[in-house]
């Protein structure tokens, strides 16, 4: 299993990103992808297109160095992520988790689920969770084909009230 430093401030999982697979994975053309689709918000290099994940204290993505939940923890004193929060849930959070985002739409389930079970099991169950059933490989949220061996891959990341029209 991968280190406590990917369960997200937010509730995210940084071992499902797909900035952090594609390095990891050396995907060369997901990095294109990704460069192109965020220099549509940022200005952004490709050696910037790196991150360790949000609580390893190293490279962070663009995104997440301005990412307003992770800013809010590190202000509060004994608050590593939103589990830790007394004000949790907050309009911050809520928002982030309703903001049309399918990998956001989860956030809030995640860290009730934190607090039930700990972060380090939470931690191993997303590990399961986002691995291809058949090869074991990692996979990221949207990865529909598994890209070692092509094995087609369940949806694994809840419905949006607009995928139900």
């Amino acid at each position: 299993m991968e280190g406590e430093h990917l369960a997200a401030v937010c509730g995210l999982y940084c071992g499902a990103c797909s900035l952090y697979r594609a390095r990891r994975d050396n995907d060369p053309q997901q990095l294109e992808e990704l460069l192109q689709t965020l220099s549509e918000h940022w200005q952004v290099l490709s050696d910037e297109l790196d991150c360790d994940g949000c609580l390893a204290g190293g490279r962070l993505t663009p995104y997440c160095r301005e990412c307003k939940m992770r800013l809010c923890a590190a202000d509060k004193p004994g608050v590593t992520r939103c589990s830790d929060c007394p004000d949790f849930p907050c309009s911050l959070i809520t928002d982030f988790n309703n903001d049309g985002v399918r990998h956001h739409a989860e956030v809030l389930e995640n860290i009730r689920h934190q607090r039930e079970i700990g972060v380090d099991e939470w931690l191993q169950e997303e590990y399961e969770r986002w691995r291809c059933q058949f090869c074991g490989v990692s996979l990221e949220w949207y990865t529909r084909t598994c890209y070692r061996c092509r094995t087609p891959q369940p949806h694994r990341l809840p419905s949006l009230p607009r995928d139900e029209k």
